[in-house]
C-alpha cells in the first residue's frame, strides 16, 4: 500500500481553534436573541438545529457557504478545510442544540424545575452535587441579576460531563463500526450527501460542473419558498401565495388536524381516527428524497396499512371518544388508551420503539458478526493478514478504539453512580444509554436522515416500566435523575444519549465524501466539542440572568415529567407493555429474515421502525416519505440512477442550500427585530 493512500493531512490547528472560538461566541450571542423571540426564530432561523424529524445542523452548511467569500481574496479552499468547516459547524450546531429543550433547559431551566418541584421531589433532588442553591436561580425568575458563577459551576460541569462521557464511548463504537457502515454497507447519510453536494457546487468543484444547473434550480426553489414563508409569518398583509398561512403549520411543518384548524383536513381527521398529522416542511421532503426507495415505500405504505387497521379497531369499539380530540392529542399528547398508534389493540408505535428497536440492534450486530470478530481479534493481537492495512485507514486502531470504549463506559457508570442512581437503573442506563439508543439513532439517521431514538413522551423508559409497572410512590435523588436522563437524554437530536454517535458517524461520512482521513476528522470532533461546550454553557447561564423573566422559564417542577407519579403511570402497565415489546421484536426479526431470504421482498425493517417512531408520528412524517417516494420513483423510472445522481441529488441539495440562505436572512431579520421590533 502506498503512503499516499494512508496519508493523514496536516491541519492548521491554531487557525481552526481560533475560528471555532469566534464562531461559537457569535453563534451563542445570536442564539439567545433569536430563541427568546420564539416561533420560527426559535425553531428554524437558528444557530443550533432546525426542523424535525429531519434535523438540519444549520452551521454545518452556513460555515462552508460563508467561506465562499475567500474567493474574493483570490484563495481557493481545499477539501480538507471545507470538511473542517463542515465538522466545526456540525459539532457547534448540535452543542447549541434546540432552543427550548437544550439551550434554555440545560442547565438553568432544569435547576429551576428542581426548586419549583413538589417538596417530595425538591428535597431529594437538592442533595445532588450539580444542583446549585435556590438563591442562585432566583434572579432568573424576576428582573435578572449577576451570575453567581461559583454556584453555577457544578451545574455546567454536569452538562459538560454528561455529553463528553457519551461522546467518548459512543464515538469509540462508531470508530469500531465505521468501515462496516460506511465502506461495506454504504449507509448513505442523506444530510451529508446534500450538504457536501452543496459545498462542492458552491465552491466550484470540477466533478460537479455538469450538475450546476439543477443545483441552482433547487437553490432558487428553496430560497423563494422559504423567503415566502418568512414574510407570510412575519407580515400579516403579505400575500399567502403558497397557502402556508391557510394550512397553519408549525415552524417544523407539522399541520395540526383539529376542529379549529384547516377545515379540509379536519373533515378527513374527524372521520379517520388515525389521520392525525401531516407535514409540509420542504427540507423534510428534500432530505427524504435521498433516502433509499425501499425504506421510503415501507415507511408510508405501512403507515397507511396502520391507518386502515386503526379504523377497523375504532369500529370495533377501541379509542372511545378519540375523534373528539385533536390529532396532536391522539398521536402523542393524550392518554395512550385513546391513541391509535400507542394504545391497544395495535400498539404500533410501542412495537417500533421497544422490542423493534432491540431486535434492530440484535440483527444489525448479528449480520455484522464476522466483521466484529475480525476487529475484535485485531484488538486482541490476533489480526488477519490484511487487517493492518485496513487499520491504517481508520480513525484509530481497533485496540485503541476498544480501550476508549471501555474507559468511556467505566466513566459512564461512575457518572451515574455519582448521581445516587441505584444498581438496577444504572444497569438499564448502561444498556440503553450506552448501546441501544446511540446505535439505533446513528444507524437510522444514517439511513434515513430522520430521528428514531428521539422524543421524551410515552416510551423512553419502557424497560424500567417492565420492572416497576406502576410508580413506587416515593422519590429518591437517583430515581429522579435516572428518569431525567432517560427521557430528556433523547428528547431532541442534541439531547445527549442519541447525539454524539450520530455526529461522529456523520463526520466519518464527511471524511468519506471529501477524501479527508478519518483520523483527522475524529480529532476535529473532540477539539470542536470542547470549544463549543466551553463557550455555550456560560452563555446558557448568562442569558437568563441578563434577561430575567423575559427569558423563557419553565414554571413547573420535575414532578410533572416522567419521574413523577402522574406522568409515570400514563404508560401501559407491565403486563400490557409486554405485548408490543414481544410483537415488535418478532415483526422486526421477521422483516430482516424475509429481506435477506427473498430479493423481491419490498418491505425494509427500518421503514417499519421509522413509520411508528415517536418523532415521525408527532410530525406527520409519513407524508414526507410518501411525497419523496413519488418524486424519487418518477426520477428513477424516467431517467434511472443517472438522472437521480445528475439531477435529483443536486436539486435536493439546492433546496437545502436555499433554505440555509433564507435562514441566514432570517437570522439577520431576527437580530434587527430584537433592536427594532416590528
Amino acid at each position: 500500500m502506498s503512503k499516499e493512500e494512508v496519508r493523514v493531512e496536516k491541519l492548521n490547528w491554531p487557525l481552526l481553534i481560533v475560528l471555532a472560538i469566534i464562531v461559537n461566541v457569535i453563534a451563542n450571542l445570536a442564539q439567545g436573541v433569536l430563541g427568546i423571540q420564539g416561533g420560527y426564530f426559535g425553531c428554524i432561523y437558528s444557530m443550533g438545529i432546525a426542523s424535525i424529524p429531519f434535523t438540519m445542523p444549520t452551521l454545518a452548511l452556513i460555515l462552508p457557504m460563508l467561506a465562499y467569500l475567500t474567493k474574493f481574496a483570490g484563495k481557493k479552499l481545499p477539501p480538507t478545510t471545507l470538511a473542517a468547516l463542515y465538522v466545526m459547524g456540525l459539532v457547534s450546531s448540535l452543542s447549541i442544540g434546540n432552543f427550548n429543550d437544550a439551550y434554555y433547559s440545560w442547565p438553568v431551566g432544569s435547576v429551576s424545575r428542581v426548586w419549583r418541584a413538589i417538596p417530595e421531589v425538591r428535597d431529594v433532588m437538592k442533595t445532588l452535587w450539580w444542583v446549585p442553591p435556590e438563591a442562585a436561580v432566583v434572579p432568573t425568575w424576576g428582573r435578572g441579576g449577576p451570575v453567581d458563577w461559583a454556584a453555577w459551576f457544578p451545574a455546567m460541569l454536569y452538562v459538560f460531563l454528561f455529553h463528553f462521557i457519551i461522546l467518548i464511548y459512543s464515538s469509540a463504537e462508531m470508530a469500531i463500526l465505521r468501515r462496516r457502515w460506511i465502506e461495506i454497507e454504504k449507509v448513505p447519510f442523506p444530510f451529508a450527501i446534500a450538504i457536501w453536494e452543496s459545498v462542492r457546487n458552491i465552491h466550484g468543484f470540477e466533478e460537479v460542473k455538469r450538475r450546476k444547473l439543477p443545483f441552482i434550480v433547487g437553490l432558487l426553489i428553496g430560497l423563494v419558498i422559504y423567503i415566502q414563508i418568512m414574510f407570510t409569518t412575519l407580515l400579516p398583509w403579505w400575500p399567502d401565495v403558497i397557502g402556508w398561512r391557510a394550512l397553519g403549520p408549525s415552524p417544523n411543518g407539522c399541520v395540526v388536524i383539529a376542529s379549529w384548524a384547516n377545515p379540509t383536513l379536519w373533515a378527513i381527521g374527524s372521520q379517520l381516527v388515525a389521520f392525525m398529522r401531516v407535514n409540509v416542511q420542504p427540507i423534510n421532503w428534500a432530505i427524504a428524497y435521498l433516502v433509499p426507495l425501499d425504506v421510503l415505500f415501507t415507511a408510508w405504505f405501512l403507515w397507511v396499512v396502520f391507518m386502515i387497521l386503526a379504523q377497523a379497531a375504532y369500529v370495533m369499539g377501541y379509542y372511545t371518544g378519540a375523534l373528539d380530540y385533536s390529532g396532536c392529542c391522539r398521536v402523542l399528547i393524550g392518554p395512550y388508551t385513546i391513541s391509535p398508534n400507542w394504545g391497544p389493540p395495535i400498539y404500533w408505535s410501542y412495537m417500533c420503539v421497544t422490542g423493534g428497536m432491540v431486535a434492530f440492534i440484535v440483527m444489525m450486530l448479528w449480520y455484522a458478526r464476522d466483521y466484529l470478530r475480525e476487529v475484535l481479534n485485531a484488538a486482541l493481537g490476533k489480526p488477519s493478514p490484511t487487517i493492518r492495512e485496513v487499520e491504517a485507514k481508520e480513525p484509530v486502531n481497533y485496540r485503541t478504539a476498544f480501550l476508549i470504549l471501555v474507559v468511556g463506559l467505566i466513566l459512564w457508570i461512575a457518572f451515574l453512580a455519582s448521581l445516587q442512581i441505584d444498581a438496577i437503573l444504572i444497569t438499564l442506563l448502561f444498556i440503553f444509554g450506552g448501546f441501544v439508543f446511540p446505535l439505533a439513532e446513528a444507524y437510522a439517521r444514517g439511513l434515513t436522515g430522520a430521528a428514531y431514538a428521539q422524543e421524551r413522551s410515552k416510551w423512553a423508559s419502557w424497560a424500567a416500566h417492565l420492572i416497576w409497572s406502576r410508580h413506587p410512590g416515593t422519590y429518591t435523588a437517583g430515581w429522579c435523575n435516572a428518569f431525567i436522563i432517560y427521557h430528556r437524554g433523547i428528547n431532541t437530536a442534541s439531547a445527549g444519549l442519541n447525539t454524539w454517535s450520530e455526529v461522529t458517524m456523520h463526520s466519518f461520512r464527511v471524511a468519506d465524501l471529501s477524501g479527508v482521513h478519518p483520523k483527522s476528522i475524529y480529532k476535529m470532533v473532540f477539539v470542536f466539542f470542547v470549544i463549543a461546550y466551553a463557550i455555550t454553557l456560560p452563555f446558557r447561564v448568562w442569558w437568563p440572568h441578563y434577561l430575567g423573566a423575559r427569558f423563557p422559564n419553565c414554571l413547573s417542577g420535575w414532578d410533572c415529567a416522567y419521574l413523577g407519579e402522574g406522568s409515570y403511570n400514563t404508560m401501559p402497565p407491565a403486563n400490557e407493555l409486554w405485548i408490543p415489546v414481544i410483537t415488535g421484536f418478532i415483526v422486526t426479526v421477521l422483516l430482516y429474515f424475509l429481506r435477506m431470504r427473498f430479493v423481491w421482498w419490498p418491505l425494509h425493517p427500518m421503514g417499519f421502525l421509522i413509520s411508528g417512531a415517536a418523532r415521525e408520528v408527532w410530525t406527520g412524517a409519513w407524508t414526507s416519505f410518501l411525497g419523496a417516494w413519488v418524486l424519487k420513483f418518477i426520477t428513477l423510472r424516467i431517467g434511472g440512477s443517472k438522472a437521480y445522481e445528475e439531477y435529483g441529488i443536486p436539486t435536493a441539495a439546492g433546496v437545502l442550500a436555499g433554505f440555509v440562505l433564507a435562514a441566514i436572512i432570517g437570522v439577520i431579520v431576527g437580530l434587527v427585530r430584537w433592536f427594532i421590533p416590528f
